[in-house]
């Protein structure tokens, strides 16, 4: 038998081979960013990936960190990132940086003044991991980027006022995480920076009262809320009253110990989705309607929150649950679904 190809069965396997390639690259390039809150007790842990790079600010307090990384397929980290020395933030950095090749590490540069932060800086060195002075920068991934601001000047020798703050940002897409801030260091952050409004902002200190101001969350104007807190821990966070203040303003406010890990995915406009380990979604928002939700948003927190949509009506209008030709008569009741 003649194992030799014709001609023109090798051009029709040269065009297959073209197609696949013209149909994959759209593909990688419609790859979403992904910032997923794990579900680490009452701790903070944050991944966020895009364009085959990953980072991971704060890393919980337990050496599962490893394992949760590894079940969403992370082999190594770009950067690794502490917000602050706090045990609850740190932890999980033992084994991080004992079990996966790390490239660089920040946090906010104070002494070490506990074991575990001195192991952590021990493994910094001997794992010759560069050290990176949390300085104002901008860290591209993919083509999302973080951007770094320091801890502000803060008159305190609280850890947790010292924290480093992170914005994602991709397209018209942001998110904001502020470790553990307290009042004085938010305060310094609105009087320092000209910080944006954000879809998504990780309530700092775990949902604690003392972890945001009205101005804050009127700055910020977050259309999702993400608390990462553990079940039933001693500390009674979240503060009911801080929920009901994130809830004032955002349309939706998740918490890791009754949703588990919080996923957000963005694609390349800006354009997210929410999903829960327990299994909830958010339909995804458009950026257009998510620009809509900030300018629209209320000045007061006190006021009745902004309601969250199941279906964005853009062809038609909205009736109860669904969309309808705008040439029909909705004879529904009010439900979740909005007019685009």
């Amino acid at each position: 038998m003649n194992s030799e190809r014709s001609p023109s069965s090798t051009r029709w396997v040269l065009r297959a081979i073209v197609l696949l390639l013209a149909l994959a690259a759209p593909l990688r390039a419609q790859a979403d960013l992904e910032i997923h809150f794990l579900d680490v007790g009452q701790g903070d842990a944050t991944l966020v990936r895009e364009g085959g790079k990953a980072v991971l600010i704060d890393a919980g307090e337990y050496p599962s960190i490893g394992r949760k990384l590894r079940s969403l397929g992370v082999d190594s980290l770009s950067l690794a990132i502490a917000s602050h020395n706090h045990v609850d933030h740190i932890g999980g950095f033992e084994s991080v940086l004992s079990s996966f090749p790390v490239r660089y590490y920040m946090d906010n540069g104070f002494p070490a003044t506990t074991r575990t932060q001195q192991r952590v800086l021990e493994l910094v060195r001997d794992g010759d991991i560069t050290y990176l002075n949390a300085t104002r920068r901008t860290v591209a991934l993919g083509d999302a980027v973080l951007q770094i601001l320091p801890p502000p000047p803060v008159d305190d020798e609280n850890q947790n006022d010292h924290s480093v703050v992170v914005i994602v940002e991709r397209g018209t897409f942001r998110a904001l995480l502020s470790g553990d801030s307290e009042k004085p260091e938010i305060r310094a952050l609105l009087t320092e920076d000209s910080l944006p409004h954000v879809d998504v902002l990780k309530a700092a200190h775990h949902g604690s009262r003392n972890g945001l101001t009205p101005r804050w969350l009127t700055t910020l104007k977050p259309a999702v809320v993400v608390i990462s807190v553990g079940q039933g821990n001693p500390y009674g966070h979240p503060d009911p009253i801080a929920v009901e203040l994130y809830r004032a303003v955002a349309g939706r406010v998740f918490r890791t110990d009754q949703d588990g890990a919080v996923t957000i995915f963005v694609n390349k406009t800006g354009c997210y989705r929410v999903t829960t380990e327990a299994g909830g979604e958010v339909p995804p928002v458009a950026p257009e309607t998510a620009d809509s939700m900030r300018n629209s948003a209320r000045t007061r927190v006190r006021l009745s929150p902004r309601r969250a949509c199941c279906k964005i009506c853009r062809k038609g209008k909205a009736c109860g649950n669904s969309c309808i030709s705008r040439r029909y008569t909705c004879h529904q009741p009010q439900g979740c679904a909005c007019n685009g």
